[in-house]
Parts: C-alpha cells; structure tokens; sequence
C-alpha cells in the first residue's frame, strides 16, 4: 500500500513520527558525509595532479603515484 501526502500527520502514532524524524536524519547525514568525502577525494587528487605537475615527474611515475592514491 503506498503512503500519499493526504494522510495527515496527526493521525500518526509518537513512536511512528519519532522513527520518521531518525530515519530523515539518519539518510541526510549519510547522503551530507558522502559529499563531503567526495570533495575532500577531489581536492587532494588536485593537490596531487599540481604537485606532480610543478615536480617534473615523467608519465610512469604519475600512474604510480595515481594508482596509490586510490
């Protein structure tokens, strides 16, 4: 049975509105860290690909050094 949004709140019990309320908090901070890990994964790679860019590293060393860092 699928819920719609004419049910109206009240009719829900406490221990339902308190599970919805964790379950909504629960998948924001999942979904909030999993973005900010992406991030910070992207600004080190950045940092990575400028400092061996400013190095002078040859192409087989950046494979290695990419390799590692994943």
């Amino acid at each position: 049975m699928a819920m719609t949004g004419s049910t109206p709140c009240s009719s829900m019990s406490n221990h339902t509105k308190e599970r919805v309320t964790m379950t909504k908090v629960t998948l924001e901070n999942f979904y909030s860290n999993l973005i900010a890990q992406h991030e910070e994964r992207e600004m080190r790679q950045k940092k990575l690909e400028k400092v061996m860019e400013e190095g002078g590293l040859k192409d087989e060393e950046k494979r290695l050094r990419r390799s590692v860092m994943n």
